[in-house]
C-alpha cells in the first residue's frame, strides 16, 4: 500500500507526514510526500476529471499486474471525498473492503 500525501490545506507540511503515518501502523504501508503535486495532477489528467480538479483524498485500487512506468496506470476502481465528481464513488468503507477483497482474490488464482 503507498499513501501519498501532499500539500493541498495550508497545515499540510512535509514535517507532518511522520504524525500521518501513525494513521496506518502496518509495515506494508510505503509513505511519501509529493511536495510538487505531480502525482494528483497526473492522476487528475490521467483520470479525466474537469480542468483545474485535483486527484486528491482518493482511495485507489489497482490490479496485481499494474506497473508504475511511463504513463500512469489507471485504477481497477477508485473512491473519493471530492466534491464534483461522481456520487456514486463516494467514499464507502465497506464497498472499498468488498473491492481490495475482489482484486486480491484475483491475484491467487
Amino acid at each position: 500500500m503507498y499513501s501519498v500525501y501532499l500539500p493541498i490545506l495550508p497545515t499540510d507540511k512535509e514535517e507532518a507526514v511522520s504524525e500521518a503515518m501513525k494513521r496506518l501502523p502496518d509495515s506494508r504501508v510505503s509513505f511519501f510526500w509529493d511536495g510538487k503535486s505531480e502525482l494528483v495532477e497526473g492522476y487528475a489528467r490521467a483520470m479525466k476529471f474537469p480542468s483545474g480538479s485535483r486527484a486528491w483524498d482518493m482511495y485507489l485500487l489497482f490490479k496485481g499486474d499494474a506497473e508504475w512506468k511511463g504513463d500512469l496506470p489507471l485504477p481497477a476502481f477508485w473512491m473519493h471525498q471530492l466534491r464534483g465528481q461522481s456520487e456514486g464513488l463516494l467514499l464507502d468503507g465497506q464497498k472499498l473492503v468488498v473491492e481490495t477483497e475482489k482484486l486480491l482474490q484475483a491475484l491467487k488464482k
